[in-house]
């Protein structure tokens, strides 16, 4: 078992090094600009796509949560009050008005 957890991290610190050797060697060529204009344009598309859904999620939210609503005011007229006292043998059930 301690031979596999060594090999593993052998693998992840292999791993490591190749990817600081080529970032090093790419800021070295002048690759270093992460954000080119097509990048920019892309990660703001991104942006405004998921303004769209969220903003469309939240409208169905409110939607479902509306159309919903006259279920749960249903749901808690039939709800048992339990309010009866010790010595009242009688089985009714009281909803609530």
């Amino acid at each position: 078992m301690l031979a596999l957890v060594l090999a593993m991290l052998l693998c992840v610190a292999l791993g490591a090094g190749v990817v600081g050797y080529v970032m090093i060697e790419a800021r070295r060529e002048g690759r270093g600009d992460f954000w080119t204009p097509e990048g920019e344009e892309l990660i703001a598309g991104v942006r405004r796509t998921g303004e769209r859904v969220r903003s469309r999620g939240e409208q169905r939210y409110a939607d479902a949560r509306e159309a919903s609503a006259p279920v749960s005011r249903r749901d808690e007229d039939m709800r048992v009050d339990d309010t009866r006292g010790e010595g009242d043998d009688r089985d009714e059930l009281r909803t609530a008005s």
